[in-house]
């Protein structure tokens, strides 16, 4: 085959063709403490800490990648992929079924979105002309996870790590500043739009100081498809705009998200043949309500400034309302809401991440109103240096703070709580929850994290990783914060624990070797 210069190192020409080819990838193999795959802290999956549970996961994966190009009327036409398979901790043993990380050893498993399968689809993508078609890093992403960390992100939002489909435009305007606008498929990201007082479980009205088989806030739950998560379905793709700057010092961005929040129908009310505010319609809904997200960053090259080749600092901060997912990751499945329920001694940290809220209250009688949108932002930065060319050390860390802004939550969950009510959750290990005037009589699901972290890379050989990550994060303000939990999980005996601060120390091993050109 001919050498193609076109277009850099690697390249091809197809034979009988004018289109250039390069094939690439990587193998990976990594050991996680405290974690899951590709180091996803152990907040809420394993993380009530039970003698059932596991605290090491192994994790294989292999990576082909295709660049394919040629030359245009409209300029270069490209297509791109990066899959493969992996081998992961609970996996299924046979590539042809999908993966799973389970909640005990040898208990049921609980699908996980994501990278979380035997077959792994990073990249597939089409450029041209300035489009951008496929499943790739939405336009919406700055800070580069990968570049500072083994982690995957999770007090903050970078797509990048599993990619997210999308459709773009990006138009170059000179002196290295570019504006895009996209759509892009938020659906493997979504979280809930939630009606806390749906019905119990025996069709009855639930009361302010009950909630029987769909409370939502159900701690080791499988999410709220089980309870009062009322999303309607995929319709409307979110739009994302932004405007970033390249230059030899480094570079800065500037994007914002539209989210539609859409709910499928009222579900409060006892019987809903019974007229509420005049309303028999059974499939009445609240309407839908543009939720947003905003975020500016800005990365600097420390060798402008003497340090060494390759140094850089990052900040990047977001702040989201009604559309937490571009705010926060918390690793789960479709419209899955926990974020952190882990056990630390007598206390268990409490977190759960919703779009929205219905406004409707049991209290007084049910009422059918709007949605309220939840507000949360975050800060996040990261420094890398070079101590020699085949060693780097980077420090990270951030904070994130989530208000679920919900009078509906208020009423039913924090007022009572704050008088000192017995909330029956209708199961899961969370059982019944007490309260004291100790919790925040509004505002009581609100909740704030920080992270602090550290990886350091040896490059013994040309293109062999060989790094080492540790990670500190800490719940700092729990949801329910100073309720009295009866925590009844399986494989372990019951005990009483304090809604409170908890924190977990994870990490990573990570040898891989990238074998392209």
């Amino acid at each position: 085959m001919k050498v193609c210069s076109l277009y850099g190192d690697g390249f091809y020409y197809i034979p009988g063709t004018q289109t250039c080819i390069k094939f690439g990838g990587f193998l990976r193999t990594e050991w996680d403490y405290n974690a899951g795959g590709s180091f996803t802290p152990f907040f809420a999956t394993n993380g009530l800490q039970t003698r059932g549970q596991d605290q090491l996961t192994t994790r294989a994966r292999a990576v082909l990648t295709g660049d394919v190009r040629e030359q245009t009327s409209f300029g270069t036409l490209r297509a791109y992929f990066a899959a493969g398979w992996q081998q992961t901790t609970n996996d299924n043993p046979t590539l042809s079924l999908p993966g799973n990380i389970v909640g005990t050893a040898g208990g049921a498993s609980t699908p996980v979105g994501g990278n979380n399968s035997s077959t792994y689809l990073l990249r597939a993508f089409i450029q041209w002309g300035g489009f951008t078609f496929g499943k790739t890093a939405s336009f919406y992403d700055f800070f580069n996870t990968s570049k500072y960390s083994h982690q995957t992100e999770f007090l903050y939002r970078d797509y990048a790590g599993v990619g997210v489909f999308t459709y773009g435009y990006t138009q170059q305007l000179g002196n290295g500043i570019a504006a895009t606008i996209a759509v892009q498929d938020e659906t493997v990201f979504n979280h809930p739009v939630l009606d806390v007082s749906r019905v119990g479980g025996a069709g009855t009205a639930a009361s302010p100081a009950t909630f029987v088989g769909d409370n939502p806030f159900q701690i080791g739950a499988t999410g709220p498809t089980n309870s009062g998560n009322t999303n309607a379905g995929f319709l409307v793709p979110d739009i994302v705009g932004a405007v970033r700057l390249d230059q030899t010092w480094g570079g800065a961005q500037v994007a914002a998200i539209l989210h539609d929040n859409r709910s499928s129908a009222y579900l409060n009310g006892g019987s809903l043949a019974v007229p509420i505010n005049g309303i028999v319609d059974t499939l009445a809904h609240p309407s839908d309500t543009w939720g947003f997200a905003v975020m500016g960053g800005f990365e600097l090259n420390l060798a402008n400034w003497g340090w060494a080749k390759g140094d850089s600092f990052a900040v990047q901060s977001q702040y989201c309302q009604g559309d937490v997912d571009a705010c926060n990751n918390n690793g789960a499945n479709r419209n899955g809401d926990i974020f952190w329920g882990r056990k630390n001694g007598g206390n268990i940290g409490l977190a759960w991440v919703d779009n929205a809220y219905f406004a409707n209250s049991t209290v007084g009688g049910p009422l059918r109103t709007g949605l309220q949108e939840s507000t949360t932002w975050n800060i996040w930065a990261a420094i890398q240096h070079y101590w020699v060319p085949e060693i780097r050390t980077s420090l990270y860390g951030g904070y994130a703070q989530y208000q679920a802004s919900s009078s509906a939550v208020d009423a039913s969950f924090c007022a009572p709580l704050h008088a000192g009510a017995t909330l029956n959750t209708g199961g899961g290990p969370a059982g019944v929850i007490v309260g004291s005037s100790a919790v925040s009589a509004s505002g009581c699901a609100d909740w704030a994290a920080w992270a602090i972290g550290s990886r350091t890379i040896w490059n013994p050989v040309r293109n062999l990783d060989i790094g080492v990550d540790v990670l500190y994060s800490q719940l700092t303000k729990s949801a329910f914060q100073g309720a009295t939990l009866l925590f009844t999980p399986a494989q372990a005996p019951a005990e009483r624990l304090t809604a409170g601060s908890s924190n977990i120390v994870a990490g990573i091993l990570r040898v891989q070797y990238n074998f392209y050109p």
